[in-house]
């Protein structure tokens, strides 16, 4: 469906931008400087809300709930599983707070618990984003202590969309690890430009 030529995090030269679909809903992906563009594959309902599931043309998979990182595949470092208890909604005005279990691969590191605080935060002065302004989104941070200690991760950031009157992550900085850090931003690619008429005996 995405026609992406490199490999999504091996640190190869980013993929060309591809010839999108107007039918398809695009995901542009920004590690290590490189931007990549996955597509939707399709939306997982669970009881917890419903999942976006995130194709690479070579077969990545990314799986977001409300704009955070709930699983991946094919990835150097991958979580197989997310649990989430109870996370709060991207309306709140002040600090709340929810626990992830997470499961990763490689090494076979099962049930690793983050207490996450998330927060309400000012717009930052550098982000990836290249399809809208900073300043336009309410933006929060999510800062968590980790069991064990050393699978504790930066800081993740999101930017979250008021149009329409429905909260919505429109951008998110997230790591699954603290070597494979990544942005994620809904992409709605630009109209072509429309071709002129040829003139009248040409």
């Amino acid at each position: 469906m995405l026609a992406t030529a490199r490999h999504l995090y091996n640190g190869k030269a980013a993929a060309p931008e591809p010839t999108f679909n107007p039918n398809y809903r695009y995901l542009r992906v920004v590690t290590g400087g490189q931007a990549v563009f996955m597509v939707l594959g399709y939306i997982d309902q669970r009881p917890e809300g419903a999942v976006e599931v995130w194709y690479s043309g070579s077969g990545e998979v990314v799986r977001l709930l409300d704009g955070r990182l709930v699983g991946t595949t094919g990835l150097s470092t991958d979580w197989r599983e997310v649990r989430l208890s109870d996370p709060p909604g991207w309306s709140q005005a002040d600090a709340r707070t929810y626990v992830r279990e997470r499961d990763m691969m490689p090494g076979y590191r099962f049930g690793i618990r983050d207490r996450i605080v998330q927060t309400p935060i000012a717009p930052p002065p550098q982000v990836a984003l290249a399809g809208t302004a900073a300043s336009s989104l309410r933006w929060y941070e999510e800062r968590s202590t980790s069991r064990p200690a050393s699978a504790a991760l930066p800081p993740a950031r999101f930017g979250v969309s008021q149009a329409g009157g429905t909260p919505r992550v429109v951008y998110s900085e997230q790591c699954i690890s603290n070597d494979l850090c990544m942005s994620f931003e809904q992409w709605t690619p630009s109209s072509p430009a429309p071709v002129a008429a040829a003139s009248a005996g040409t």
